[in-house]
């Protein structure tokens, strides 16, 4: 059966709203830091990480228009959060160098966030239904893993490619950096994956919610992403039925 398409209540649309103008404003703010690395220096490397706020910030309207359909508000939020975070801050803004611990944490949450954004995908094709909640939690942790190590290779791609250094900088005589920052990454992203394996199953072994239940009501909603406005009836209460009632009788007494 297919799934209904729902409609945004009053509230449901105001928040949307303001999730696109902080989208928006983390994008804008991503383009004006580019244009300030290129034209007052860049000495960090921070100037294709800034412009790349552009992209990330189109990802959930790429996706809404390949699904056909609204992403719930609370997905909207949590990506804003993070791409505040870690776009913003930590990249454009030179956060990761600035401060130590910041990768480390950006890392641990994109672990968690990750393993729930695999949850969502099960909740939008109705897999999580059918498959046992064990398997649920062991695919949302592969799925984050998979995501950090395409990251990993997304990095090492571009420091190469473009000269950046977000693997860090190249060893004397080795011409290419420590294996050091790619693996904390990758141990920090897999304890955040953990944190959420573990908080999954524990729901489900105790049958509370503790917000699972709750994401996994809220992931499974779809909402429309074009909603047209209803037709007014007259006041006439001239419905199809009964305009073509009422053209019957006159043609009978016109005869």
């Amino acid at each position: 059966m297919e799934k209904v398409l729902l409609t945004m209540t009053k509230k449901q649309k105001i928040f949307r709203w303001c999730m696109i103008a902080l989208d928006l404003a983390i994008m804008l703010t991503g383009v004006a830091m580019a244009i300030y690395y290129k034209t007052q220096g860049d000495p960090n490397n921070r100037f294709l990480a800034s412009l790349s706020m552009l992209f990330f910030g189109l990802i959930p309207f790429i996706y809404e228009i390949i699904s056909r359909g609204k992403i719930p508000n609370s997905v909207f939020l949590v990506f804003n959060i993070y791409l505040a975070i870690a776009g913003l801050w930590g990249a454009a803004f030179n956060g990761y160098n600035t401060f130590a611990w910041l990768d480390i944490v950006v890392h641990i949450i994109m672990g968690y966030v990750v393993a729930m954004l695999g949850l969502f995908i099960l909740c939008r094709t109705k897999q999580n239904k059918t498959m046992n909640f064990l398997t649920v939690a062991f695919f949302c942790l592969c799925f984050s893993l998979f995501v950090e190590c395409v990251w990993e290779v997304c990095e090492w791609f571009v420091d190469n490619v473009a000269g950046q250094t977000a693997q860090g900088v190249p060893v004397e005589g080795y011409d290419a950096p420590l294996v050091t920052d790619t693996m904390i990454d990758i141990v920090c992203n897999l304890s955040g994956a953990i944190v959420f394996f573990l908080h999954y199953i524990i729901a489900k072994l105790t049958k509370k919610n503790l917000f699972i239940e709750t994401f996994e009501k809220e992931f499974s909603n779809k909402y429309k992403l074009f909603e047209k406005n209803n037709k007014k009836i007259n006041k006439n209460n001239s419905l199809p039925e009964k305009i073509e009632e009422k053209s019957n009788l006159e043609n009978i007494d016109e005869k």
